[in-house]
């Protein structure tokens, strides 16, 4: 599942670049259709102010670096949940991930209902040392 978080990284990857492109033109075309050419903004007054299309493109790269960041951190979840399910430790963490993994429709859903099925069980509660 971590290995699919990751994977999930590189459309994000694609659309932060095309996004900041996208506002970049269109930032620029506003500035030209409005009049405000380089060179110029001190003749207009009303040209020189801030357009706020250019908040837009900034609001847009931070959408992404956030959703960056949550899902590398997710990734990074999902390995840590492995790796401590391999060595039978920490079941309280295990538990409570595999119902943070049903919001990762449909993989994690299927996966997060098994792992608190089969971590339910007092075998694997025995396993983990607990009782």
């Amino acid at each position: 599942m971590a290995g699919l978080t990751v994977l999930t990284l590189i459309p994000l990857v694609g659309y932060a670049m095309l996004g900041a492109s996208l506002a970049e033109q269109i930032t620029r075309e506003v500035g030209l259709t409005m009049g405000n050419l380089s060179g110029q903004a001190d003749l207009d007054p009303v040209a020189a102010s801030d357009l706020p299309i250019e908040s837009i493109g900034t609001m847009i790269t931070a959408l992404l670096i956030i959703s960056l960041v949550v899902t590398l951190l997710t990734a990074i979840g999902f390995f840590l949940v492995g790796l401590k399910l391999r060595q039978r430790r920490w079941w309280t963490f295990c538990y409570l991930s595999g119902w943070g993994e049903c919001l990762a429709f449909p993989f994690g859903t299927i996966l997060g209902i098994f792992t608190i099925i089969v971590l339910s069980r007092p075998t694997v509660k025995q396993l983990f040392g607990m009782q």
